[in-house]
This record gives structure tokens, C-alpha cells and sequence, in this order.
């Protein structure tokens, strides 16, 4: 038997075994799938955090047609707004805008529903996760292909009240989670070293972001 000692060593190796660190992981190189999966637009990560995990509130998604009309209606930002980072209201409310259409964000959301709860009645484990924030990344030698990978994973469930109410999404409570994959295929390559995400009650979004940000500077890539 490995002596105690031994033991978080032994166990971090397994995990590091069973990460994927291929470009086919979407933790790696994500890509809007086509079927389900929907690109949240013109939020601020922060705002969304606190709605979603701070205050845990249900938020709704808002389809392309209505995100302009309220864009229309709404007043303008005052410059000085925009410099300051401020919070304008779009952000703040619990509709979440998309760049879709009515029709197929709804499909989009119902394939998402019905692949998620498959998931869950089939291995008893939920997976599907809401993204905020994401590093543009490239492969060592590689100045081209520009990878984007999704950098804090929130665990979430969406449902409805009825078949003509609109999708919501929550916080399901559990842990959440940092990009593993990304951390491990960034220091076996490159030798970057991400920072560790924070417990959740010392969590600064965008304070995480920056530091992932002041971690790959020399390389120049956005997060």
C-alpha cells in the first residue's frame, strides 16, 4: 500500500489521466453546436454571476427580434457610462439576450433541455453548465488557429412551466467549477499556470478574470 503521504499525489494523477486534453473537448476549443447550446450576447459575466449564483435567481433568454426592440426603446448609454464599465439595465434584469431567432432559440433550448435530462436519467449526473468568460488561446507553433476555451463553469437546469412558457434557467447549488483541462494542456505544453478559481464566497468574476488575463500577458492572448 502507497504510504499516506503518497496518497494526493496518486490521486491528482489519476485526475490528470482522466482529463481530456484533446482539440475535440469543448473545454479546449469550444464551438457553438448546431443543434443545442445557446451563445449568450451583451452580458457582463459579473451580472450574470450575481443573478444566477449570488442571488439565485431563474433567468429567461431573450430571442434576437426582442433584444433590438428593446434596444430601440431603451435609452442610449451616455458615454461616460461605458468608459466607467457601468451596469446599464439590459444587463442587470433576469432575461439574458441571444443573438437568435425566436424560433430557433427555442429550438435550440428545447434540444438542450431534452439532452440534459437524457444525460441525467441515463447516468445520473448533470452536465450541463452555464460558461462565463473565455480565454482565446493558441497552440505552441500554432499563430493561427485561434481556440477559445470556456474559463468558469457554472452548474445549472433548465426547465419550464409549460409548453408555452419560456425556458429558464438555475443554479443547481452544486460546486462550481474552473476549466481543468484547459489549466493541465496550458502547463504541460507552454508551461502556463493558471490561477486557482477561489471558493465561491471569496469569488471576484472579474477579479478571476484578470488574473487569468496577467497569467498569459507574455503571450498576448484575450480573455
Amino acid at each position: 500500500m502507497p504510504a499516506p503521504s503518497d496518497v494526493p499525489a496518486k490521486l491528482e494523477a489519476s485526475r490528470q489521466e482522466l482529463l481530456d486534453l484533446g482539440l475535440r473537448n469543448p473545454l479546449l476549443n469550444y464551438r457553438p453546436p448546431r443543434a443545442r447550446g445557446v451563445v449568450v450576447v451583451d452580458e457582463r459575466p459579473d451580472q450574470v454571476f450575481k443573478l444566477l449564483v449570488t442571488e439565485t435567481k431563474a433567468l429567461s433568454f431573450l430571442p434576437a427580434a426582442e433584444v433590438a426592440l428593446e434596444g430601440l426603446l431603451g435609452q442610449p448609454p451616455e458615454p461616460a457610462e461605458l468608459a466607467r464599465g457601468k451596469a446599464l439595465p439590459r444587463h442587470i434584469d433576469t432575461r439574458l439576450q441571444t443573438g437568435l431567432g425566436s424560433a430557433p432559440l427555442q429550438t435550440a433550448l428545447l434540444n438542450t433541455y431534452r439532452a440534459a435530462r437524457g444525460f441525467i436519467e441515463e447516468q445520473g449526473a448533470n452536465v450541463l453548465f452555464f460558461a462565463l468568460g473565455a480565454l482565446e488561446w493558441l497552440e505552441a507553433g500554432n499563430k493561427q488557429d485561434v481556440r477559445r476555451a470556456p474559463l468558469l463553469l457554472v452548474p445549472v437546469e433548465i426547465s419550464r412551466a409549460s409548453a408555452q412558457a419560456r425556458f429558464q434557467v438555475r443554479y443547481t447549488g452544486e460546486d462550481l467549477g474552473e476549466n481543468l483541462s484547459l489549466a493541465a494542456r496550458l502547463k504541460a505544453d507552454q508551461g502556463i499556470v493558471l490561477p486557482p478559481l477561489p471558493a465561491p464566497e471569496d469569488l471576484d468574476v472579474g477579479a478571476y478574470f484578470d488574473a487569468v488575463a496577467e497569467a498569459v500577458k507574455e503571450q498576448g492572448w484575450k480573455v
